[in-house]
């Protein structure tokens, strides 16, 4: 199994109980029972009505690592989001189907997904040829979620099609299935592509113009007004949580820039900073702390030379990141990585 341990989660983040529940059926439908789970998620998957239940990010975590472990499968999630059907996501669809165009259809999935699933956001990207959907994680969600919200974002977009042309030309996952391609293919309805850095969906920009048959005015005004004051009506979630989150991803790819950090947030900057001051932080000072994380994880891994984990995290030369690590430690970076092997040897000794 690809997911050997749960995920560090955000504890403050909460779900909604629905996918618990989803989780359950699925496991049920592969001959496995709730009674195999712990007691205090059991009680997140009775068959009752939870619309307005939540579940931790740290209990959902839970639930989804002990699926993998009971089934041993891993596209559980990718089956989960096939399988299941929430009266939320057929909102959203509803939503999506009722809009003029197909570009105005993925917008209303972009702008309602926080209804649908809180540990995702979705934001895009368009170049000349494509369109690409990304699903940025909130807090540190398990791989099957994000997986899961993509395949049932999947079912939406096929719809868009309306047996023309392909909407979508590739998904885009982070987890490495290739020895079960053929059965994720058949889950997510498409070409699939594994081990990249983010779950997205990369689809034709040709046909974001092309007018929705099923078109509503009248419905579409409504749904809207649902939607929003369903979104008015979200647990609150740590802003700097999320470009905390955002700024991991930036940095991963090199190209951290409050700029970027801002866009899938729909703010500039300045608003940006002044949202993050209403926290009690910075910008400056979150980036501070991704570094920290990543650079005390990179050198425990013991993959990387120092030199090239300051490249990797954006430093202009390896004396800045020496620099920064002792403000951050109080020691330097190799006094730090010797300090763990002399730990690693005593403990083999």
């Amino acid at each position: 199994m690809n997911q050997s341990l749960p995920p560090l989660p955000c504890q403050r983040l909460q779900e909604r109980a629905f996918w618990a529940q989803g989780i359950c059926q699925t496991l049920e439908q592969l001959g496995k029972s709730s009674r195999d789970l712990p007691g205090d998620l059991r009680a997140h998957c009775a068959p009752t009505d939870l619309s307005l239940a939540q579940i931790s990010q740290t209990d959902m975590n839970r639930l989804w690592h002990i699926a993998a472990r009971l089934t041993q499968d891993d596209a559980f999630g990718l089956l989960m989001g096939n399988q299941y059907h929430s009266h939320t996501i057929e909102l959203l669809a509803l939503a999506a189907g009722s809009s003029e165009t197909v570009g105005d259809a993925i917008q209303r999935m972009v702008r309602y997904m926080p209804v649908f699933s809180t540990q995702v956001q979705l934001f895009s990207l368009e170049d000349e040829h494509f369109l690409t959907l990304y699903f940025e994680p909130r807090g540190t969600p398990h791989a099957f979620h994000l997986e899961s919200v993509a395949a049932q974002c999947h079912k939406i977009l096929k719809v868009l099609e309306n047996g023309r042309h392909p909407l979508v030309l590739e998904t885009r996952l982070t987890t490495d299935h290739e020895k079960h391609r053929g059965r994720c293919e058949e889950l997510i309805g498409g070409r699939v592509r594994f081990g990249a850095k983010r779950v997205s969906v990369r689809m034709d920009r040709r046909l974001l113009s092309n007018p929705l048959p099923s078109a509503d005015a009248f419905l579409r005004r409504r749904l809207d007004f649902a939607l929003e004051d369903m979104l008015s009506d979200l647990p609150n979630v740590d802003f700097a949580e999320q470009v905390k989150q955002r700024i991991r991803v930036l940095v991963s790819e090199r190209e951290v820039s409050e700029e970027l950090v801002a866009t899938p947030f729909n703010m500039s900057p300045r608003h940006l900073r002044r949202k993050l001051s209403e926290t009690r932080t910075t910008y400056e000072k979150l980036l501070d702390e991704v570094r920290m994380e990543l650079a005390m994880r990179l050198i425990q891994e013991g993959r990387l030379n120092l030199g090239r984990i300051a490249f990797e995290l954006g430093f202009l030369d390896p004396s800045s990141f020496t620099r920064a690590f002792r403000r951050w430690t109080g020691m330097s970076p190799t006094a730090f990585r010797s300090e763990l092997q002399g730990n690693a040897t005593g403990l083999i000794g």
